[in-house]
């Protein structure tokens, strides 16, 4: 009955703290100096009080929807918008990662260099071991990962695999959507987040070891962490990039939440589950479209 009080308490809390947001900004402004304030985010970025205001502004904005429906469809059409952005600039990783491949091979293989240099007008711009830039290779991969996932989430370009979605209605496969968002796909973005936090953390500062249970924290520098090897080295960079890619498809998730939430109470309304950006045969007509027409 306690755990029940508490949980209850920090619902509420979290519409308290949203609503006080700017006030806790301005504390956060006023700490005197770096190191506290770099405390407050480390803390901060896996605590229930985070958790609790972005809940809240989640139910915030179903409530919104519920009242307004272009609200919903506004908010549907910025959440993908940003991942479709962000997605189609991670597509040019692709193209780089061609071109710097063929100059690893051309170099390695034709002019049997160990090592590629690039400079224009006397100006050296790359200077780098064969074996570091084949590794960077990796690297543009976890971004293009990362970055082009929940992209290409919202295109409908997974694979999927069901046993009876495929054969139900329409509006059957709507609920499934909803409900399979609200029990898996939210929740594993946020245990992803809550245990890329600490380790994201504890590779790029100098500070009191983190784990996800940790409630002190004290900064003393950025690190960096680097594996000191020939290959590409940022270790830091990849474990950053998980939870980079947390964020992104907890955006995606709550993004396709909010659709299938429009779907169902626009009963008279063709939303489709997956949105082109290319206006392509899943896209149909569109929150975009929808909200022009009208």
């Amino acid at each position: 009955m306690e755990g029940i009080g508490i949980l209850l308490l920090n619902f509420v809390m979290g519409f308290v703290n949203l609503a006080i947001l700017p006030w806790h900004i301005f504390k956060w402004l006023s700490l005197e100096t770096f190191k506290l304030k770099m405390n407050v985010i480390l803390l901060a970025g896996m605590s229930r009080e985070f958790f609790f205001m972005v809940l809240a502004l989640v139910i915030i904005l179903i409530a919104a929807g519920i009242y307004k429906r272009s609200i919903l469809r506004g908010t549907v059409r910025i959440l993908e918008g940003f991942n479709g952005k962000i997605g189609r600039l991670a597509a040019w990783f692709a193209l780089l990662m061609m071109m710097q491949q063929v100059l690893i091979i051309a170099m390695g293989q034709i002019f049997r260099g160990n090592e590629l240099t690039f400079s224009i007008f006397g100006i050296q711009l790359v200077e780098e071991e064969l074996q570091w830039l084949s590794g960077q290779l990796k690297f543009y991969n976890a971004m293009l990962i990362t970055l082009a996932s929940a992209y290409t989430f919202i295109e409908g370009g997974h694979v999927r695999v069901d046993l009876v979605y495929a054969a139900v209605r329409k509006r059957t496969k709507q609920w499934i959507d909803l409900i399979g968002t609200l029990i898996f796909f939210i929740p594993s973005t946020i245990m992803l987040w809550w245990f890329a936090w600490p380790i994201a953390a504890n590779s790029m500062l100098r500070a009191r070891p983190m784990n996800i249970f940790s409630t002190k924290a004290s900064f003393r520098s950025f690190k960096w962490e680097s594996s000191g090897t020939a290959e590409f080295s940022w270790v830091w960079a990849f474990k950053f990039m998980v939870l980079v890619f947390a964020g992104l498809m907890f955006i995606c998730a709550i993004a396709f939440l909010l659709r299938n939430v429009l779907a169902l109470l626009e009963r008279d309304e063709d939303v489709p589950t997956h949105y082109s950006f290319d206006g392509g045969p899943t896209g149909g007509m569109g929150v975009e479209a929808q909200a022009s027409s009208q």
